[in-house]
């Protein structure tokens, strides 16, 4: 070697020293999971022990380390779990994964001092760029986003377990324990996954999203794959903003980290700083001063300079005043797309719901989004909007292939699992028996004759009331599989008291679901509770069965009718409907309809007939609906007021007695304050021009049932105030238990404390009331009808208690004005079963 050149001992001597460094880079990698439910834990802090290297785990958990230093060890840790290490082999490349067990105690950890917060200045900073980086400040922007949404039972009770339904499902538990990351974890059993490729477009001004579904693959307990649920398992409705001052989760807001009021409900505390993506960014832990507020803890990530925020892990606990729910967890991710315009890249949900009783199930509920190809600024004229979730003909038939490469991330082993489990589960008898029968409960109606029609609704099968006695009825109506675009519906009632035959029909086609239009025609024989069962506002055949149950005013209906629905621009739908009415009363011991057909002739009648062209406009610019079959129902209107205007066309034709014309407008609105709760209000006015009976005058709605009611006056009897022109308020407001939660003792109860105001004032001209004779064609005399007087309007003040047991309403009731009239009562108390998160 002496006599080798230098150039080759030079080269031969640098190898070495390569070589040797080499040999010590120690390279380690892996994945960080929650060991109870198995999700994957981003933004977890890893780090070589006795060094200053570390980094965090990515989105997916995922994280990756180097180093030359001299260790043996590496440690995972996380406010909120216990501090992990694992021994490394030094100089290799090497896997080491965590399994990080939850600590609760760990949160007391950081304690805030006196002196100045280095936190507080960089959230006042943030604070002041939300209008800036908030992503509804862009005029435009789009991206394509992937969806994976995977829900499963869990919390097994061990009453639950002795049920004949358990042994079918008790192998599947067992299988799905593989699929969580830790050995210890509690078992599973998933009954619904999803997967939904789409592409999302937001247009500022005038307010207009879009989502295209391009492709969806579906598969549940209880639910079709090509079923309507597509609609809500795109992007649409999974957006989550932390720039607003609130989120709105579960019909409640809960305040941003970020709000202008956060200061008040939340502690700060700065944590570390760290590069992420070539930015020093700041790891701030928030929590709340308050539990049981509607306020989010865990960890926001900030950036220098820009303090834009750049990701987020936050958890609302079960101790906040939220029903059902055992833990919400939101996680995300903010990428910049162009200077100042940021978008969420990734986002991950997960709900943990508990059991309803001790001995039902749990479930939990993970939700991922991923986007990609994110564009801002890019216009699209309106009629591409018209149609606001679009879902493509061959969404539901893409092969496998195409989920390979279209797919944001590739299926884990435990993801295909999953799919397989499902098909397994619900394919069992006993689940498919268990499926009928909750959907029946949920539904109202049984399907038979493989599903292509359904017989229903079973509350109204058997009844009663003073008119007809005991009332059986059956009812069927055709199905999306026999008829996609249309329906029928018919049913057949008897009453054993009047020994009569009651029936009807009704029939529906949808013309056009891009631009939503229906028609349809009705005929119907039945005994109806004016105000109340031909209502078109009051849907539930519950309420409907509480209130004629006991009611003396019922009247014998005669109805047929058409009609015609169109949305002709976005957010605004007309609607024309012509019927014709025949109305019969049937005198009885506490209530006697009759009238004067012609005052001058002194002809009096218990039956009229009109004929009637009914006009409404309905105006609801930011409304979400789902469409199902022949309808669509709203699925949240962005707490934007609803207007409906009105107009009705009384006619002589086709055997109508009378002529007249009607207004009406109506304006409805459920709106929040944030954390002092939420309100609910209704403004209606309306004017007859023309002279008429008066049970098709306005007739205020009473309610004689002993459940509350929020559209109706609770105090009120039936038929106790009529008028031809009005103006009516309804406002509740809940406090969604700001109060009770600041009260010890009660505030571990969940109470939440609202009230409301109810007051209606009208007039009643001479013409209209001379229309009520004293006594009826055979001398009994005829019911009074009661008007208002003196310039005072109906007044009732309510408040209460909801949310006792987590169902229960109380409604505490005083009646303020016309007390002196027969069978007024000054106060009262009603009850009734509310389900709210």
């Amino acid at each position: 070697m002496i006599g080798w050149p230098k150039s080759i001992r030079t080269l031969l001597f640098l190898l070495c020293v390569c070589t040797k460094v080499l040999a010590q880079h120690t390279i380690v990698k892996g994945k960080i999971t929650d060991a109870e439910s198995g999700e994957a834990l981003p933004f977890i802090t890893v780090f070589f022990k006795n060094t200053n290297i570390g980094t965090s785990t990515d989105f997916e958990g995922f994280y990756e380390l180097k180093t030359t230093q001299k260790t043996d060890s590496i440690s995972a840790k996380s406010i909120g779990y216990i501090t992990a290490s694992k021994k490394i082999i030094q100089g290799k490349v090497q896997e080491i994964n965590f399994a990080l067990q939850p600590n609760s105690n760990s949160l007391n950890e950081v304690v805030v001092k006196p002196g100045v917060n280095k936190a507080i200045r960089i959230i006042r900073n943030a604070q002041s760029n939300r209008k800036k980086y908030n992503i509804e400040k862009l005029e435009q922007y789009e991206y394509e986003s992937f969806t994976k949404i995977q829900i499963a039972v869990d919390n097994i009770s061990e009453k639950f377990k002795k049920r004949k339904i358990f042994r079918e499902m008790e192998s599947l538990f067992d299988t799905i324990s593989s699929l969580k990351a830790d050995t210890n974890a509690i078992p599973v059993l998933p009954v619904f996954v999803s997967e939904t490729l789409s592409d999302y477009y937001y247009n500022k001004s005038p307010y207009r999203t879009k989502e295209i579904i391009k492709a969806t693959r579906i598969k549940g307990v209880g639910v079709g794959e090509e079923s309507y649920v597509a609609q809500v398992l795109g992007s649409s409705f999974q957006q989550y903003n932390f720039y607003e001052n609130n989120l709105y989760l579960f019909d409640k807001d809960f305040i941003s980290p970020l709000s202008i009021l956060s200061l008040t409900y939340y502690h700060y505390a700065l944590l570390d700083s760290l590069e992420i993506e070539g930015h020093k960014t700041y790891k701030i832990r928030v929590w709340p001063k308050n539990k049981k507020d509607l306020v989010f803890t865990g960890h926001i990530w900030i950036q220098d300079t820009s303090f834009a925020l750049k990701q987020v892990s936050l958890e609302i606990s079960k101790e906040a005043n939220i029903n059902f729910i055992e833990k919400i967890k939101i996680q995300q991710e903010m990428t910049e797309v162009e200077k100042d315009a940021w978008l969420p890249s990734k986002t991950r949900v997960l709900i943990d719901v508990s059991e309803l009783t001790n001995n039902s199930l749990g479930m939990i509920g993970t939700y991922y989004t991923s986007t990609k190809n994110q564009k801002v600024n890019i216009k699209h004229d309106a009629k591409f909007f018209e149609q606001k979730v679009e879902v493509k003909a061959d969404a539901y038939s893409k092969n496998d292939k195409f989920w390979d490469t279209s797919r944001h991330e590739k299926l884990s082993n435990a993801d295909i699992k999953i799919y397989n489990l499902v098909d397994s589960f619900k394919n069992k008898p006993l689940i498919k028996t268990y499926v009928d029968v909750a959907e029946i409960i949920a539904e109202g109606y049984k399907p038979i004759a493989k599903g292509n029609i359904e017989i229903g609704p079973y509350i109204s099968i058997i009844g009663f009331n003073p008119l007809e006695g005991f009332r059986v009825r059956a009812g069927v109506r055709t199905t999306e599989k026999l008829f996609p675009n249309s329906m029928i519906e018919t049913f057949c009632a008897y009453g054993f008291g009047d020994k009569k035959i009651k029936y009807g029909l009704d029939a529906v086609w949808v013309l056009d679901r891009k631009r939503w239009s229906k028609a349809g025609f009705g005929i119907k024989n039945d005994v109806d509770l004016l105000g109340v069962t031909d209502d078109p506002f009051v849907t539930s055949s519950l309420y409907k069965s509480l209130n004629t149950l006991g009611s003396y005013r019922l009247n014998y209906t005669f109805e047929y009718k058409i009609f015609a629905e169109r949305e002709f621009f976005k957010g605004i739908t007309f609607k024309a409907n012509m019927r014709h009415n025949d109305y019969q009363f049937e005198p009885n011991s506490k209530f006697n309809f009759a009238y004067y057909k012609n005052p001058e002739t002194d002809h009096i009648s218990n039956k009229f007939s009109v004929t009637t062209l009914n006009l409404v406009t309905k105006i609801s610019l930011k409304q979400q609906f789902v469409y199902r079959h022949v309808d669509r129902y709203n699925f949240g209107n962005l707490k934007q007021p609803v207007i409906t205007l009105s107009y009705t066309k009384g006619m002589k034709i086709i055997n109508g007695q009378y002529e007249f014309d009607k207004i009406g407008f109506k304006i409805w609105q459920y709106n929040s304050w944030a954390n002092f709760g939420n309100f609910e209000y209704t403004i209606q006015a309306g004017k007859t021009f023309g002279t008429i009976p008066y049970p098709i005058l306005e007739v205020a709605r009473g309610n004689e049932s002993p459940n509350s009611s929020f559209y109706g006056y609770n105090m009120m009897r039936f038929f106790e105030f009529v008028s031809d022109q009005y103006v009516s308020l309804h406002y509740e407001h809940n406090d969604n238990g700001l109060i009770f939660n600041r009260i010890p003792l009660i505030k571990d109860l969940k109470w939440r404390f609202f009230y409301n105001v109810k007051t209606i004032y009208g007039s009643l001209n001479n013409k209209n009331l001379n229309l009520v004779p004293p006594s009826d064609a055979y001398g009994k005399e005829v019911t009074n009808i009661g008007r208002y007087k003196y310039n005072t309007p109906y007044l009732e003040l309510g408040y209460g208690i909801e949310n006792i047991f987590k169902f229960v309403r109380v409604d505490f009731i005083h009646r303020m004005t016309y007390l002196y009239k027969d069978k007024a009562k000054p106060f009262g108390v009603k009850f009734n079963f509310v389900f709210k998160f």
